[in-house]
């Protein structure tokens, strides 16, 4: 996200709403392609050497396969370098199965052919579908709907077999079962409808976006006041500043000094297994 010198700076904020149904996998994204030293590193490792892209059988399926082993992605804990322009529903961001395994899991089994799989059947009808086959002959995809973006893991059969099969979704990781059936709830809402109308923004979320804009504004230059007039708006700023108080000031430096840690490496944080909240 790029703030221009011409700009409306109460407008800016909402162009951020995208990031209101972000997982924390989509978020540790979203800090990561700001870090100026991975972008110029992903742009030299560009996707099209290392990964082969092709249609699938189905409209709104692509197929990627991973060419080489990518030791360089993965140390920056990623399956490939995706174009590091392109933002957290955009991206073809698949993380590590070996790093930050995803907690969504998918065990592929044959069965009749008169077997109808409602999972799949679900997902080629609301949502686009992105299948990577690694190197190591791993399978992941990642379904895009309703404004949210699901990486999972599939294992059993091949999901590309000629023969029927069928996936059983689980949840994995160590949280009780309140917390997998909140995740459960959260991964659902990839089927949904686009919701029309201004974000629900959860606590956690909207101190993401506060970061994440912070982050934004230091690069195109802009003081912390002008920070807080593109989170809080003009009006509130003035009258925070009438009283002469430096606590919005603060709360901005604050906001700036998280989004540069999470930039900086602290991204892996978000790509934890079992992290509360782990789809926000």
């Amino acid at each position: 996200m790029k703030i221009h010198e011409n700009r409306d700076l109460g407008d800016v904020v909402r162009k951020y709403d995208y990031t209101a149904k972000l997982g924390r996998d989509r978020w540790a994204w979203e800090f990561l392609r700001r870090d100026a030293g991975f972008r110029d590193i992903a742009r030299r490792h560009s996707s099209d050497d290392h990964v082969s892209r092709r249609p699938g059988p189905f409209p709104g399926v692509t197929l990627l396969k991973l060419r080489r082993p990518q030791p360089s992605a993965e140390a920056w804990g990623l399956a490939f370098f995706p174009d590091p322009g392109l933002d957290g529903l955009q991206a073809d961001v698949f993380w590590s199965a070996a790093r930050y395994p995803r907690d969504v899991y998918v065990h592929v089994v044959h069965v009749a052919p008169h077997v109808v799989d409602e999972f799949m059947m679900l997902a080629l009808q609301r949502c686009q579908i992105t299948h990577l086959t690694g190197f190591d002959r791993n399978e992941q995809f990642i379904l895009r709907g309703a404004g949210c973006a699901l990486q999972v893991r599939a294992g059993g059969v091949s999901l590309l077999a000629a023969e029927p099969h069928k996936m059983h979704l689980t949840i994995e990781g160590d949280e009780c079962l309140d917390a997998k059936l909140d995740t459960l709830k959260k991964a659902r809402r990839v089927y949904g409808d686009q919701e029309t109308g201004p974000p629900r923004w959860t606590r956690q979320g909207r101190e993401l976006r506060n970061a994440l804009v912070s982050l934004d504004c230091k690069e195109a230059g802009l003081s912390y006041w002008e920070m807080a007039e593109v989170i809080h708006g003009r009006e509130h700023v003035d009258t925070i500043r009438s009283r002469g108080s430096r606590a919005l000031k603060d709360a901005m430096r604050r906001n700036l000094q998280r989004g540069e840690a999470l930039r900086d490496g602290g991204y892996r944080d978000l790509l934890l297994s079992g992290t509360k909240g782990s789809l926000l």
